[in-house]
């Protein structure tokens, strides 16, 4: 039973992931929502079951986050504007460690 509901939550977390990135017109927007909203679910997960963390966690928020885009998408701002690339960067990491601690702090 853990290993279909791995793969539905896995399933589900793409699927978010595709809709946050077609409703909004730039890619990073969504790259750093999902990104950012994955830390604070993580946070919030700390406390959880082991096999709500392996569902929830690796799943789920694992297939919802990405960090390989995360890098694409700043090697090409950087090509573009290195000031911009750099706040989006400490941005995503600030906010990212931010929104972890506070979940963890809610668990």
């Amino acid at each position: 039973m853990i290993a279909v509901l791995f793969v539905v939550t896995a399933a589900a977390g793409t699927l978010l992931r595709w809709q946050a990135s077609m409703s909004v017109p730039i890619r990073a927007i969504a790259t750093f929502a999902v990104n950012i909203g994955g830390a604070f679910a993580l946070g919030l997960l700390s406390t959880a079951s082991a096999d709500s963390q392996l569902i929830g966690g690796v799943a789920g928020i694992g297939a919802l986050t990405t960090f390989s885009t995360f890098v694409a998408e700043l090697f090409e701002i950087h090509q573009i504007d290195r000031g911009w690339a750099w706040r989006y960067g400490a941005a995503t990491f600030v906010f990212g460690v931010a929104a972890a601690w506070i979940g963890l702090t809610l668990a």
